[in-house]
């Protein structure tokens, strides 16, 4: 069954050929659209006022005017960010909290500013210094809105950028940061197939210690024979070489313990008091590597070793090696 709700040409009746008709009709739909949108905003701003938590339950105001409005997140920020420089509001004690541009907002209740040009004078009147005068602030403020009710939004901006260079030629000074130290880090993964992935990002002293220990035992055979190996399984039997000389060095550095295993680790009892006339057993003579004691001898089981710190056993492996002593000069680079 074919419906008969067919829509007609014009829904507003409104008389073909009339060209002036037309244009007056869309710019009367377009001034009440935007004025509507105007008081919108005016909404927006009692609810700050009386406090959207308490009222509805939501964090900001532009989360609750998201979930209301059904529009995404980006667009519900401009529209309450909007409102809140078009419209005077109260905060939380009960003071009076100024609009941005109150020039701006009176236009706009009246529907004949455009959403694009009232951002770019708000982002103007954001950015006047302190130092100007309410008086020149009014003045500033009124000529980019008669401007912005005949021009386009890129003639505001245009308008805007020259007021700014007029009343804050120095602009706002820029914050030198302090420059940040950035730490070295390595990633070490073992994939399904038992092999191992690193990847990491080392400081300029780290990285030319570590590429000064490849570059020797990168180089191909010393023999002269053919060497079908390429620069990168080089490079990977070079760091598997000092990842074994580092393993069985002398000097290789103890586990680290955290203060909580050293607090969870119980402590060794105080011996009774004993006879002085009774022989003391024969100790055992210490071996391995002992390092220096505490109390009287005593090794304490929990002590601390974050303290210790390996030797510099780089600076023997970087050594030229017995077997190739002399090598071709080639780029310090792995």
């Amino acid at each position: 069954m074919t419906s008969t709700n067919i829509p007609k040409a014009f829904p507003l009746n409104l008389p073909e050929g009339d060209a002036e008709l037309l244009l007056e009709e869309l710019q009367t739909r377009l001034r009440e659209g935007r004025r509507l949108v105007a008081e919108v905003g005016q909404i927006l701003a009692e609810i700050e006022s009386r406090g959207v938590r308490d009222l509805y339950g939501h964090n900001s105001i532009a989360v609750f005017y998201e979930h209301v409005a059904r529009v995404p997140r980006a667009e519900a920020q401009r529209v309450t960010g909007r409102a809140l420089a078009l419209n005077s509001r109260r905060a939380r004690d009960g003071t009076s909290i100024a609009p941005v541009a109150p020039l701006t907002g009176t236009a706009a209740a009246t529907g004949a500013l455009a959403e694009a040009s009232i951002d770019r004078i708000v982002t103007v009147m954001k950015r006047l210094p302190e130092h100007v005068t309410a008086s020149a602030r009014l003045e500033a403020e009124k000529g980019l809105v008669e401007l912005a009710c005949v021009a386009r939004p890129r003639d505001v901006t245009v308008a805007g950028t020259e007021l700014l260079a007029q009343l804050d030629p120095d602009g706002k000074p820029k914050d030198d940061p302090a420059p940040q130290r950035r730490r070295s880090e390595f990633w070490l993964r073992q994939k399904r197939t038992g092999r191992w992935d690193m990847r990491g990002d080392l400081d300029a002293e780290t990285g030319a210690r570590l590429n000064a220990l490849l570059v020797p035992r990168a180089y191909p055979a010393p023999d002269g024979g053919a060497d079908d190996r390429s620069p990168a399984e080089r490079r990977g039997d070079a760091f598997s070489e000092i990842v074994e000389l580092a393993e069985t060095g002398p000097d290789i550095p103890m586990p680290r313990k955290s203060s909580e295993q050293v607090a969870e680790q119980p402590q060794a009892a105080e011996p009774a008091e004993e006879p002085a006339n009774r022989p003391k057993p024969a100790q055992a003579p210490p071996q391995g590597r002992q390092g220096p004691s505490r109390s009287g001898g005593v090794q304490d089981p929990a002590r601390n070793v974050a303290h210790l710190r390996p030797a510099r056993w780089w600076a023997r492996l970087s050594r030229p090696r017995a077997g190739n002593p002399a090598q071709p000069p080639k780029p310090l680079t792995a």
